[in-house]
């Protein structure tokens, strides 16, 4: 049960990270200066309404501040890798959370399961250890793609993640930068691998982001047990390296980087803008500007682009018409749909053992909904679009 002194901390590591001072977060809610004070030390009750401005306030939930630690129908997972010893703040809090819950119903799914793809555990590559930072993380990118057969580019990386037997699922927990990216872990008893990721970061972050967890998992930064959270991924840990330098060289690898050099070349001719360059390939690998910009410097093709890197990605940042101008003038569309943006989803190998669990009985669509996280009624609908057969556990609208 949440004591008032565990809620007093949580909210204030909620009002720490949205940058609130206590008087301005009482002044907000009409109270005495002290008042929060008094919250935050557990010496003082939180009504309901004052909870649910506090959350609004704050940028998060009231179920993410009354949520138990630890849940029922929830596996614990120790966090991996984190360079404080701080508590996690609420949002990335509440994506580990979500994270437990997500393994602890997929286990449930595959217990049981004839099909052998539902007991099989994520492996590791055998990547030397002596390595520097990023030579490790490129050569595990190679490694991944030769295991694979995969062509360049990737088209939809979560798929890929599917396919190679990692569940990954989405949800929106806000597109600033104070916002986490994902989170990894390894299941401690079936070994199956699982990534979260933020639905509301911009396409090309999320798919950078997923690239980066499965660095993690590939190169055998986790046991059992255990979840990395990213609320970055810039982190300059030599693991935090060494998943960026995976994703980088997985969705950017260098071959497929100097084709598209030679086939700009053809188009623009010997010396184009160096923007030019950066635009076009991240468009043509799908990642941002800047992904692109760091790979072409970490290639040493600086040269081969006819100017200097850093500051075309400067020259981005202090003026975003510029990127408009180059994606212009490159025949490409100045603003990407983006359909998937906000979203609550479980990867499609998840969703196969629930339609399974359906359509034997074993769960009512009720308990599917509590397992994919969206309202009853969108999986209802989702059912009688999909043609599901439901067993006996519930009956057909």
């Amino acid at each position: 049960m949440l004591t008032l002194e565990e809620l007093g901390t949580r909210l204030r590591r909620a009002r720490e990270v949205a940058g609130y001072t206590q008087e301005e977060a009482a002044r907000a809610l009409g109270l005495d200066a002290t008042a929060v004070a008094k919250m935050e030390r557990g010496r003082r009750g939180v009504g309901a309404l004052e909870l649910k401005r506090l959350a609004a306030l704050y940028g998060t939930t009231v179920e993410d501040l009354l949520e138990d630690p630890l849940a029922e129908g929830e596996v614990p997972l120790t966090v991996a890798m984190r360079a404080t010893t701080e508590a996690l703040g609420p949002k990335a809090g509440a994506l580990k959370r979500r994270l437990q819950r997500i393994v602890a119903d997929d286990r449930w799914l595959r217990e049981g399961s004839a099909d052998e793809t539902d007991t099989q555990g994520f492996f590791t590559l055998d990547v030397p250890e002596d390595l520097g930072d990023l030579e490790r993380g490129y050569r595990g990118a190679e490694l991944f793609r030769e295991r694979y057969g995969l062509e360049s580019p990737i088209a939809d990386v979560a798929m890929l993640a599917d396919e190679v037997g990692v569940v990954v699922a989405r949800m929106p927990l806000g597109g600033d930068e104070r916002s986490p990216e994902g989170c990894s872990a390894v299941d401690p008893e079936t070994g199956a691998a699982y990534i979260l990721i933020n639905s509301d970061k911009p396409r090309v972050r999320r798919r950078f982001t997923i690239a980066h967890e499965l660095g993690h998992l590939a190169l055998g930064h986790l046991q059992g047990g255990e979840v990395v959270v990213d609320e970055t991924v810039r982190g300059r840990s030599p693991r935090e390296r060494e998943a960026n330098a995976f994703a980088a060289g997985l969705l950017m690898p260098a071959k497929g980087v100097m084709g598209s050099l030679r086939r700009l070349k053809d188009r623009l001719g010997e010396q184009p803008n160096p923007l030019d360059w950066i635009v076009w390939l991240a468009a043509s690998f799908g990642v941002s500007e800047q992904a692109a910009a760091y790979r072409l410097a970490n290639l040493r093709l600086i040269a081969a682009v006819g100017g200097n890197t850093a500051d075309a990605v400067q020259e981005m940042a202090d003026n975003p018409a510029m990127l408009r101008e180059a994606k212009t003038r490159l025949g490409l569309s100045p603003v990407t749909a983006d359909a998937e943006r906000g979203i609550t989803e479980a990867g499609p190998a998840m969703r196969a053992r629930i339609t399974r669990a359906l359509e034997e009985g074993a769960i009512s669509v009720d308990g599917a909904a509590g397992m994919l996280h969206q309202p009853p009624e969108e999986v209802y609908r989702w059912v009688a679009e999909s043609g599901i057969r439901l067993g006996m556990a519930e009956a057909p609208l």
